[in-house]
């Protein structure tokens, strides 16, 4: 949860040196180059064009109600622009997202290779067969916790915020459903689940910041103006994930 829409662009070149250097080429890479407008978004992404990131990643516009006609210049604009191909971040928190039918549109372009949308619909999958997506070459990222369920109705992958603190429940659950292990993968969703429960004793961002914290993995992740949870939350919190458990059992 790198919160490009809070860090400054010193810290948004750390973030992206050091993800590049972790991969060390073994995945593909996408970057999160969001802006507010063609322009802007153009002269965003350039600042990254030297770094090794195989797509960007690109939020539609959420400050001004734009018409569909808009948006879709916008889009394509940037695919025909950009160094890297565009991956189509869907979030239902914007004023511009996407209906189904704009975006399976907008698929058609080549240098539109795929999206992550942020729905609680698991029809999307299953009324966009994979084989229509595999022979346009697009990939349908799920932003969504139901992992398991998801890719045994056709999901090509996930972002999920809360696989950043729980990531070998997260890998479990894809292995297994993607196996043919339906047990193993929903059992281990429901586990997870129970602790994505616990995303709710607060705001989400400071609620992923405690987990991480409990873990280990961090010492802080909330930039100013986001505040961390009380002690009192934290500990209700890490009592969920020492009950529930944040690995496979």
């Amino acid at each position: 949860t790198a919160r490009f829409d809070l860090l400054t662009e010193s810290q948004q070149r750390v973030v992206a040196e050091t993800a590049a250097e972790a991969a060390k080429g073994r995945v593909p890479l996408v970057l999160n180059v969001s802006e507010q407008g063609t322009r802007r978004t153009q002269a965003n992404a350039s600042k990254f064009d030297d770094l090794p990131y195989d797509y960007y990643a690109v939020l539609c516009p959420w400050y001004q109600l734009m018409t569909v006609d808009e948006v879709t210049d916008y889009f394509v604009s940037l695919a025909d622009s950009l160094a890297r191909p565009l991956v189509i971040y869907n979030a239902p928190w914007v004023c511009n997202q996407l209906s189904f039918s704009h975006l399976r549109k907008l698929a058609e372009h080549p240098r539109i290779v795929g999206c992550k949308d942020v729905t609680a619909s698991l029809s999307r999958t299953l009324d966009w067969p994979a084989a229509e997506r595999r022979a346009m070459d697009f990939t349908y990222l799920h932003g969504s916790d139901l992992i398991a369920t998801s890719t045994k109705l056709g999901a090509d992958g996930f972002v999920s915020a809360l696989s950043n603190f729980l990531p070998e429940l997260a890998v479990a659950m894809w292995d297994e459903a993607r196996a043919g292990e339906d047990a193993k993968a929903f059992r281990h969703e429901a586990q997870f689940l129970r602790v994505a429960a616990a995303t709710g004793f607060g705001p989400m961002h400071s609620c992923l910041d405690a987990m991480g914290r409990h873990r280990g993995l961090l010492e802080s992740m909330l930039p100013k103006p986001l505040r961390a949870v009380g002690e009192g939350t934290l500990r209700r919190i890490a009592g969920v994930m020492e009950e529930v458990g944040v690995v496979p059992c």
